[in-house]
């Protein structure tokens, strides 16, 4: 079952900053998830929200802002534990720390694809980096953004994540995700039970359990078993014995 690092290791340090990714890899993680937007001037960045409300307490969006602006506001504000300054990373950053790792999820924000170009952008960025596309997974909660992927690139890993999904909207996702060549189905904790796990994997996907922080919700999903979970506490497998 693999240990994925959930926004860096975002239990201990401010998510989805260099701090928080450093910090993973320095407790041993090698499976990652991060989120993927896009500055109003085309760069590639790493933050989860679509505007900066949650993290630097501001209303701003990272589509109405250029790099040189987005760069100089603490998205590490909100984190009372250590506020300080840390900036909206640039996709290559993250990947310049953490790239030695073993699999990457790069889960593209792209809800009514506010932000058009993103597919051909994430895709040149996969292949600008030798071995990076093969160990690379791309999962979105928009379909379109998969479909776009799935256009692009035959060849390229996709990972469906179902939006407000339930045990009885879960056949019909799972043949939108056959639809668009799914390798991976990624489901929120709450409906990750060993039937619902079961049907997804014998519908020939990979199952992959968000978010798991505790000892219990780990052991129950190894026990079922999930073939990954994304946590914020990366150092979870040490303490609870969960790696195989």
């Amino acid at each position: 079952m693999k240990i994925i690092s959930h926004r860096g290791a975002s239990g201990y340090a401010p998510e989805n900053t260099l701090k928080a990714f450093r910090l993973a890899v320095e407790m041993g993680a090698e499976d990652f998830e991060f989120d993927v937007h896009q500055t109003k001037d085309g760069i590639l960045v790493v933050h989860h929200d679509f505007d900066l409300k949650h993290t630097a307490l501001r209303k701003e969006r990272i589509a109405d802002l250029t790099w040189e602006e987005l760069k100089k506001i603490n998205v590490a504000k909100h984190y009372k534990a250590d506020a300080a300054f840390q900036h909206v990373p640039r996709l290559e950053e993250v990947i310049d720390v953490i790239g030695g790792a073993a699999w990457l999820n790069f889960e593209v924000k792209n809800d009514k694809n506010v932000y058009p170009g993103i597919e051909d952008k994430v895709l040149a960025f996969l292949r600008s980096k030798p071995g990076l596309f093969e160990k690379s997974v791309v999962s979105s909660f928009d379909h379109g953004t998969l479909k776009r992927f799935r256009e692009r690139s035959p060849e390229l890993k996709l990972a469906y994540l179902g939006h407000g999904l339930s045990t009885v909207l879960l056949l019909p996702a799972l043949r939108k995700a056959k639809a668009v060549g799914a390798v991976n189905f990624h489901i929120a904790l709450r409906i990750a039970f060993g039937l619902n796990v079961s049907r997804i994997k014998k519908a020939g996907f990979r199952v992959c359990v968000y978010t798991v922080n505790t000892k219990k919700d780990a052991l129950r999903m190894r026990h079922i078993g999930v073939d990954g979970i994304f946590t914020n506490y990366p150092d979870i497998q040490g303490k609870w014995e969960l790696k195989g």
